[in-house]
């Protein structure tokens, strides 16, 4: 079974980042070989059959074959809204790459080779396994250079863009007071049990004072934790999986140390002890500037393919 890294599919994460429409592009008359136009260059035919192959290919790699043909939504299939997706990302690499060349930063040849090697060459276990996977699946590395250069150019100008915006410290604070779910982290430990009698049972341990962790091996059912004290590490309330939300907002209105009652959810019965928290605006400073940049980098993207003039001469259902 081939181990996909997330650059394989790293396109679908730009335009999920980024929810770049082609709704809203002028439709021009059909031109013979042309797909659409961004400021006058050209996306032909070719091109976007040749990076839609692949882009199936590895969506079939990563959720099986009869993924193209599942409804997703609006009675469209996802084969339809791939085509879309993708429709989206080779306009948006025109857009970006004419940004780009204002500021004479480019994508070196040295820099595709060094990203081939190592998000491909590599993570196929060398170069033989690699060049047997693109003939097993009839894909051209002349398709995969080209899905890294957009890559890479995208990056360069989040990297540029990084450089040169200039945030206040009050507009930072402000971004994390409207943003904490997103930010503010909490540890727990957790026992796991599968009645409210037996948790009830617990609890009544724990208020005669027996330890936490050493009833965490003795009595939790999730074995996984068991083994690390019921530790379930940190997260934040946006970013705990969803079978463990009520867990994140208990977690929330603990002091640290202290103990929950029982937590219903899908999976049984939950009694959770806050072990940290992270909360500061300097503890999280860095990642608040991160998240807040790549936010405004955003706004930039979508300024930029409103200002360009983006002809579309197909329809992309057809």
């Amino acid at each position: 079974m081939v181990r996909l890294n997330k650059r394989l599919l790293i396109l679908t994460v730009m335009i999920g980042l980024i929810s770049l429409s082609i709704i809203g592009c002028t439709k021009g008359k059909n031109k013979e070989g042309i797909i659409a136009e961004v400021d006058g260059e050209a996306i032909t035919q070719e091109e976007f059959d040749k990076d839609f192959e692949l882009a199936k290919k590895m969506r079939q790699l990563q959720y099986g074959k009869e993924i193209l043909s599942q409804e997703v939504e609006d009675n469209r299939i996802y084969e339809d809204v791939l085509k879309e997706d993708l429709l989206g990302t080779l306009i948006l690499d025109k857009v970006i790459n004419n940004e780009l060349e204002k500021v004479n930063i480019q994508v070196t040849d040295e820099e595709v080779e060094e990203a081939l090697e190592n998000h491909y060459i590599t993570e196929f276990g060398g170069k033989d396994q690699y060049k047997r996977f693109l003939e097993e699946n009839d894909i051209s590395e002349e398709v995969i250079i080209r899905d890294i250069k957009r890559v890479l150019t995208f990056e360069k100008h989040r990297e540029h863009f990084f450089n040169e915006v200039e945030l206040s410290e009050d507009e930072i604070k402000d971004y994390f007071n409207k943003n904490k779910d997103s930010f503010i982290k909490y540890r727990i430990s957790h026992i796991l049990v599968k009645t409210e009698e037996e948790g009830n049972r617990i609890l009544e341990k724990l208020k005669k004072g027996e330890d936490f962790h050493t009833l965490v091996m003795m009595e939790s059912i999730d074995s996984d934790s068991a083994i690390q004290g019921g530790d379930l590490g940190y997260f934040t309330k946006e970013s705990i999986l969803q079978a463990y939300k009520p867990l994140g907002e208990a977690a929330s209105k603990l002091d640290i140390g202290e103990i929950s009652g029982l937590i219903k959810t899908e999976l049984g019965y939950h009694i959770i002890l806050l072990e940290d928290r992270i909360d500061s605006f300097e503890d999280l400073r860095e990642e608040i500037m991160e998240e807040f940049k790549n936010e405004k980098h955003k706004e930039e993207i979508i300024n930029l393919k409103e200002k360009a003039n983006i002809e579309i001469y197909v329809d992309i259902e057809e």
